[in-house]
């Protein structure tokens, strides 16, 4: 297998992800990691473990491998590399993100490029795409790029794509109807150097926060993780809970002006802001939190992991009520509608879990159960395994895993009976969407759901 990834000490979450799970894709393959010029690996994972080649190498290796692994993300100084070669080697795309129109602009119109962008916006939406250019490159950005997320290449340069849920896997399906693409959930790991079952209670002494409720957010810090609206939620929540602190434990983005929202909201006193972390000091840091805030909207189609890698220590976590984290089941984790009113709901939830320990301690339980059940980094590697040799025989191989969301999941709080119906709707709907049938084909699917109406949950749990 040749892998080709950003890697420590890059800082990125996918060099992170791609670190966590090595040594269990090496119980089934020999690994060779492929870089970008410019810097050395320093994982444990990799030194004197894994050999380590730079990307302009493999031209010549290129006929000793049996399979080339491409990890895509969005951002050009560490994907850039990648997006070329998987043009010229077909292999098979873990795609980390479906919006990768940054990367595009990154990689051509920020290098003066112009043409370059071109003819990638026309080969992927034809005469729309250099009308649509011409509105990027005069200013509408942002809400363009999501709408036109450039992914169309990289759909079509490959042997089979890998995604982390199943919202993704029918958003490229519905782009490319014969797609080889599967849906394999992220792995939850803890980085060298960090013991299993992490205890937070020696560096909430060293922070000086032993007898404060503690909420974080963890990660890159961007204005799509809603701090805004956290922030405003969390200065009204200390109205009741004046000694609550807000940690804020990663890098922040340039063009995100943190320190001027904390000095507006008057939170000098109760946010501290570490900056970045690395992968064994950032676990640490998210044992010291009672609760948990992730908030992510708009969002870019993959899964974010700072939210399994949370529930799977067993941290209270209030998410955003998305798509790509629809799967996680409504018990193991709070939830806030981002095109609702975030900030009332965000609070309501904050306020309700720091007055309800008993709620706060079995929904962190019930979240660690599941991620590490789910999410074992040996049962997914697994099926990595079985999708890279069903692909390379030429099969079949595209799957679908969990519990895929078609919509928004179902409210924490819903009747059981309403619950386990959400959840088997969801499971007929991702294999009737496997079998290629659409959604308005009512003749079809009415009498599939007139049936599901008519189940009743029997008295043991069972259906009756």
């Amino acid at each position: 297998m040749a892998l080709f990834s950003p890697l420590s000490p890059l800082k990125t979450a996918v060099a992170d992800h791609v670190e966590g799970l090595l040594p269990y894709l090496a119980e089934f393959a020999d690994v060779d990691l492929y870089i970008d010029d410019g810097y050395v690996p320093n994982s444990p994972a990799v030194v004197g473990r894994l050999a380590v080649h730079s990307y302009r190498e493999f031209p010549a290796l290129a006929k000793g491998y049996d399979v080339i692994i491409y990890h895509m993300g969005n951002e050009p100084t560490f994907h850039g590399y990648i997006f070329r070669m998987l043009q010229k080697y077909r292999g098979i795309v873990v795609l980390h993100d479906l919006v990768l129109h940054h990367c595009i602009l990154g990689l051509t119109l920020a290098k003066g490029d112009v043409e370059g962008y071109l003819n990638e916006m026309r080969y992927a939406y034809g005469k729309e795409g250099e009308v649509v250019a011409a509105q990027i490159m005069s200013g509408r950005g942002l809400e363009l790029q999501y709408r036109y997320p450039l992914m169309e290449r990289v759909l079509d340069n490959n042997r089979g794509v890998i995604v982390h849920n199943g919202y993704a896997r029918q958003q490229l399906l519905n782009r490319r109807p014969g797609l080889n693409v599967a849906h394999i959930g992220q792995h939850f790991f803890l980085p060298e150097g960090v013991a299993p079952g992490p205890d937070g209670h020696v560096l909430r002494e060293q922070l000086g926060l032993q007898d404060r409720l503690v909420v974080g957010t963890y990660g890159l810090l961007i204005p799509d993780k809603r701090l805004s609206v956290a922030l405003r939620a969390f200065a009204r929540f200390r109205r009741n809970h004046p000694q609550a602190v807000y940690l804020l434990v990663g890098p922040v983005a340039q063009e995100h002006d943190l320190m001027s929202l904390v000095q507006s909201l008057e939170l000098q006193d109760a946010v501290r802001m570490t900056g970045w972390q690395d992968p064994a000091s950032f676990v640490r840091h998210m044992c010291v939190a009672d609760l948990a805030v992730h908030l992510k909207y708009p969002h870019v189609g993959g899964t974010p992991y700072t939210p399994i890698r949370l529930l799977g220590l067993g941290v209270p976590t209030i998410i955003s009520d998305i798509e790509p984290l629809a799967e996680i089941p409504a018990d193991c984790c709070a939830r806030v509608d981002p095109e609702g009113n975030e900030e009332e709901e965000l609070l309501a939830t904050l306020e309700y879990l720091a007055t309800h320990e008993e709620t706060r301690r079995q929904m962190a339980e019930n979240g660690r159960r599941y991620i590490q059940a789910e999410h074992n980094p040996r049962k997914i590697a697994q099926e990595y395994q079985r999708f890279i040799e069903a692909t390379l025989s030429g099969q079949p191989a595209g799957v679908s895993r969990g519990r895929p969301a078609a919509g928004r999941s179902a409210p924490a709080g819903a009747r059981p009976e309403r619950e386990w119906q959400q959840r088997l709707i969801e499971d007929v709907g991702a294999v009737l969407a496997d079998w290629g049938v659409q959604a308005d084909q009512e003749h079809l699917l009415r009498p599939i759901a007139e049936a599901i109406a008519g189940l009743k949950l029997g008295p043991q749990g069972g259906d009756a």
